[in-house]
């Protein structure tokens, strides 16, 4: 299915997928070129498509007797897909979303023989991909899984023996040029950063949803080490810089660096509709918007993006699904909330309604909005 096929669902100016309105992030061309600025900054902080490479390597072999298979799960825009078609042009590569990528736009000629894109809601069982991928590669999927845990049995499901599984997330919390996380607080506070700000209220915004794994990173060692179909789970952290701040940088760390601001910047952007589904005055997003895009250009915000990379085998052994209920979990906020900010957020919507004073100078209704 093409983008020109496909009906995307319109709100507060942007497109979203139509298969699922908990996964609150746009699809349109906007988002898709983010995604592979996303893509391009991963990449060459990894200086690589993957990690582990001899693994990928080897069980992407072409001397091996089957023709080796790649599946992508929140493919988004397809550039990690078709990186990977042409650095592996005897593999077959398919990437699934919930929607299509805009490059299908651009005709058949754009996307690689070896390379496919399906629309799939990877919530259900993927009953249809058994035993038939040799990698299997998950970035950034957690604001649209239901049950995560769930989901890795249904990923090993799809692997072959002894096949390789690469899960990457990243972290709507910052961190300091001490690796500290940096705090959601009020204006005023001591580490107070109109960016943080915003992306604890996204954050926030995304936990009052409920039905995601915006947490769930902190649940995969556990998961990945009980989970039968997998064995040697590898866990990496990456921290990449939010601009060209840090001292010394050389050619590639200060392009990457500017890359992921960039990035930041557009993201900010997209968690424009969420936060006003979820009750946030238009001026007061457009006025958080403003301060921390101003901050983050002039290198106020000295801190990192951290990312989270892991790999694993599937075991040999015949695939095992779920069997047993899974226990309740009460996971740790991945967000640093200060007490004030959560004194501010007890405020009655009245209190809260007293103005405060932005970066700018100008008087501006308290990002606090939430009910």
């Amino acid at each position: 299915m093409s983008s020109q096929d496909y009906k995307f669902r319109e709100l507060h100016g942007r497109a979203f997928n139509s298969q699922s309105e908990n996964y609150m992030l746009p699809a349109d061309d906007t988002e898709h070129t983010r995604l592979d600025m996303q893509h391009d900054t991963l990449r060459l902080h990894l200086n690589g498509l993957y990690p582990a490479a001899d693994q990928v390597k080897a069980a992407l072999s072409p001397e091996k007797s089957e023709r080796p298979a790649v599946l992508d799960i929140g493919t988004g825009s397809g550039r990690w897909a078709l990186d990977m078609a042409v650095e592996f042009p005897h593999a077959q590569i398919v990437g699934l979303d919930l929607a299509p990528p805009t490059i299908s736009l651009k005709g058949p000629e754009a996307i690689p023989q070896n390379c496919r894109f399906e629309v799939v809601d990877v919530n259900h069982p993927l009953v249809q991909y058994e035993g038939k991928f040799d990698v299997v590669h998950v970035r950034g999927v957690e604001l649209g899984v239901h049950d995560y845990e769930l989901f890795l049995y249904n990923v090993a499901r799809t692997l072959k023996p002894g096949g390789l599984l690469i899960l990457i997330g990243g972290y709507a919390q910052l961190f300091d040029e001490n690796l500290e996380p940096m705090p959601v607080t009020t204006e005023g506070q001591p580490g107070f950063t109109w960016a943080q700000r915003l992306f604890g209220e996204t954050y926030g915004a995304f936990v009052a949803r409920a039905d995601n794994a915006i947490d769930s990173k902190q649940f995969w060692p556990k998961w990945t080490s009980e989970n039968p179909n997998y064995e040697n789970p590898t866990f990496q952290d990456e921290y990449i810089p939010i601009g060209p701040w840090e001292s010394g940088l050389d050619e590639r760390r200060r392009y990457v660096s500017e890359l992921m601001l960039e990035n930041m910047i557009v993201m900010m952007h997209a968690y424009k509709p969420l936060l006003l589904q979820d009750g946030a005055p238009s001026d007061v997003v457009d006025q958080m918007l403003e301060n921390a895009i101003k901050e983050v250009r002039e290198l106020k915000t000295r801190g990192y993006v951290k990312w989270l990379y892991v790999w694993m085998s599937r075991t040999s052994a015949p695939w095992t699904g779920r069997s047993k209920t899974p226990q309740p979990l009460e996971p740790e906020p991945s967000v640093y909330f200060t007490e004030e900010y959560k004194r501010e957020k007890a405020m009655s919507p009245t209190q809260r309604s007293a103005t405060v004073v932005t970066q700018s100078g100008s008087s501006a209704p308290s990002s606090s909005y939430v009910s």
